[in-house]
């Protein structure tokens, strides 16, 4: 509908009109932003060996050459080593993703391997989600659950991993908060209890290892952003930041408390276990020293809030030299850039995807193909892009 067909002023009416219902939840999330503002707290430096990992971007790293589609998996830490290296067909099934945590097969993935036989279970048994796989349509959903799983299968590695040993105070960083939907919540719980045991190994040879997850948007932080500016909660000229309460998290979610809950928080089950899906406290961080500088959510692992100070400060000095996105931890974003595939690499990939489809066709089939895929382009595309 055009501009001009509109009745400006009834709609101005209408939308004025629904602000108005909506005042009494605003008001409320600023007095969420006034109570947070008066617990914000300085940061001090302190330093330390920052290492984060990062899974490539699954829409950006995916072979297609109809009906066929390849899902790349890639995880990379920031000091450049590969964690991980897969790749799943869209029609994959369950078996052939339990064969990556199989030991000695030809498909596994090493630490998705040590994550399942450390919990005694099967890839099969850590979520309901990856069941879905072998339904038609639901696969996309499953291989992102896949994705998930792998990435947790890496931060267990780097905690517990003996070959993996860190010679000084470290700290790893998830490009993301320390919860999850993807595993069942009686699974969830395990890996946690492996996480701290794997901290407190590194404890006995006095090396402080910290686990951390930093996003770039959560709900918290979309909810409360009109708030948190009107109020000037984080317009400090030093770096700070402030726990998140649990009853300004809970108003910023629409869903079980689960996502909200860790060990700590969560009460006994009917059969006395307790069932979460995270391991983290929320905080808001502004790591840089103006005003105005961004706000980034942070998840502190649960056992360590009590050093809150000192790991905060240490993930400070790693986030004030990050580049392009300022005040955002480097680690992250060094690790983005080994994990991400170009446009070049994904083309070379692309060939490797079609002399795999060559090899089981006859000559003229395999020259029908190619003329296919060099020939058949689209010539609009193509005007623009030499334009």
């Amino acid at each position: 509908m055009a501009l001009a067909q509109l009745d400006l002023e009834a709609l101005r009416a209408r939308v004025v009109a629904a602000y108005r219902r909506d005042d009494p939840l605003f008001q409320q999330f600023r007095g969420f932003a006034r109570r947070l503002k008066e617990k914000i707290r300085p940061l001090r430096t302190y330093s330390v060996n920052a290492v984060s990992f990062v899974s490539a971007d699954g829409g950006d790293n995916r072979l297609v050459f109809n009906p066929s589609t390849i899902e790349l998996i890639r995880v990379v830490d920031s000091r450049g080593v590969e964690c991980v290296l897969d790749a799943v067909a869209s029609t994959a099934k369950l078996d052939e993703l339990e064969a990556r945590a199989t030991t000695g097969g030809s498909a596994t993935v090493g630490p998705l391997e040590r994550l399942c036989s450390a919990l005694g279970k099967k890839l099969s048994e850590l979520s309901y989600i990856l069941g879905s796989i072998d339904k038609p349509g639901k696969s996309t959903g499953a291989i992102r659950c896949y994705r998930d799983i792998v990435e947790w299968a890496v931060l267990y590695d780097l905690v517990t991993n003996p070959s993996i040993q860190w010679g000084t105070d470290t700290i790893l960083v998830r490009d993301g908060l320390l919860r999850t939907k993807s595993f069942r919540r009686d699974v969830f719980p395990l890996i946690d209890k492996l996480l701290r045991e794997g901290v407190a190994t590194h404890g006995r040879r006095n090396i402080l290892l910290s686990v951390v997850g930093v996003a770039k948007l959560s709900a918290v932080l979309s909810r409360l952003a009109v708030a948190l500016e009107l109020e000037a909660t984080f317009h400090k000229p030093y770096p700070c930041y402030v726990q998140v309460d649990r009853e300004i998290e809970e108003a910023c979610y629409n869903f079980d408390r689960t996502w909200l809950d860790t060990y700590e928080s969560s009460e006994p089950g009917e059969e006395g276990q307790k069932l979460y899906q995270a391991l983290g406290r929320l905080f808001l961080v502004k790591f840089g020293d103006r005003p105005l500088d961004p706000v980034w959510p942070v998840d502190i692992a649960e056992w360590q809030v009590q050093q809150v100070d000192k790991i905060l400060g240490q993930l400070t000095v790693d986030a004030q030299q990050g580049f392009p996105i300022p005040d955002y931890p480097m680690c992250i974003q060094r690790a983005h850039d080994y994990a991400k595939l170009t446009g070049l690499e994904i083309a070379v990939l692309q060939d490797v995807l079609v002399e795999g489809m060559c090899s089981q066709l006859k000559p003229d089939e395999v020259e029908r193909l190619l003329r296919l895929k060099y020939l058949k382009q689209s010539l609009t595309s193509l005007r623009y892009k030499e334009a």
